[in-house]
């Protein structure tokens, strides 16, 4: 019987890291069947995809809120609106540093993006951050 604390451990680094289940049974020597049987009982598929989208999700948003702090930074060249600026870009590339291990899965989330990494490092030299 393996410990609560392995089965936790394991669904995180599923869900929230992205890692195949061959991955984590290398890494925490478990057995590829129970990693099987406690991703279908706990449904840790269903748990990454809405952690993709809630990814997304966000990323969408800071999408559309750093559109609207150019736009008012262009108009009026308020300094907060430029320190603002900076911060979403940061917020980001946070964002952008999310991997997911399954191609698919990278693949759609790639798809949904409409600032890449490179127009991002890009947009941070342009306006003094990095």
């Amino acid at each position: 019987m393996h410990n609560y604390w392995l089965k936790e451990k394991a669904r995180n680094i599923y869900v929230e890291d992205g890692l195949s289940l061959s991955s984590i049974e290398k890494k925490l020597g478990l057995s590829i069947n129970t990693l099987k049987d406690w991703c279908k009982e706990e449904k840790w598929m269903e748990k990454r995809q809405a952690r993709i989208e809630r990814t997304i999700s966000l990323r969408e948003r800071l999408e559309r809120l750093l559109e609207n702090a150019i736009s008012n930074a262009e108009s009026n060249m308020d300094p907060q609106a430029i320190f603002a600026i900076g911060k979403l870009v940061a917020a980001l590339r946070t964002t952008s540093n999310i991997e997911f291990v399954d191609d698919r899965l990278k693949k759609e989330f790639e798809q949904k993006k409409k600032f890449t990494k490179e127009k991002l490092i890009e947009l941070e030299k342009e306006l003094g951050v990095l």
